[in-house]
């Protein structure tokens, strides 16, 4: 996707039916860094142990063609199930967005970059 056709807000029809909401891309990044934090997803440091997921790069999301699209990369230790993993972040991200709007289409990519 290049940069000039990905869009800084997603807009959904008013409950007034008086015009359109816009709702800015920061909110989506806010949503995800919270739904990581809260399944308590730590930000890879030097001195992290293997014991638990860790954010591998920074959250990606992005609004093109009306849809928000998130990529997270993320590292899992050796001894947990990568599709439970996985499955869990995607299906806490989705619980985070249809909370704030059920109106809003969107695509969660979790990625497993390494085995810790």
């Amino acid at each position: 996707m290049d940069k000039k056709h990905m869009a800084k807000y997603i807009y959904i029809n008013n409950l007034s039916k008086k015009g359109k909401l816009g709702i800015s891309q920061s909110i989506f990044d806010t949503l995800v860094s919270n739904t990581l934090d809260r399944l308590e997803i730590k930000k890879a440091t030097y001195k992290s142990r293997a014991n638990f997921v860790r954010l591998n790069k920074q959250i990606r999301t992005t609004i093109h063609k009306g849809i928000v699209h998130v990529w997270v990369a993320v590292d899992v230790p050796k001894k947990e199930n990568i599709q439970e993993i996985s499955k869990k972040i995607q299906d806490e991200i989705a619980i985070s967005f249809l909370a704030c709007t059920d109106q809003v289409p969107f695509d969660v990519q979790v990625k497993v970059e390494s085995l810790i």
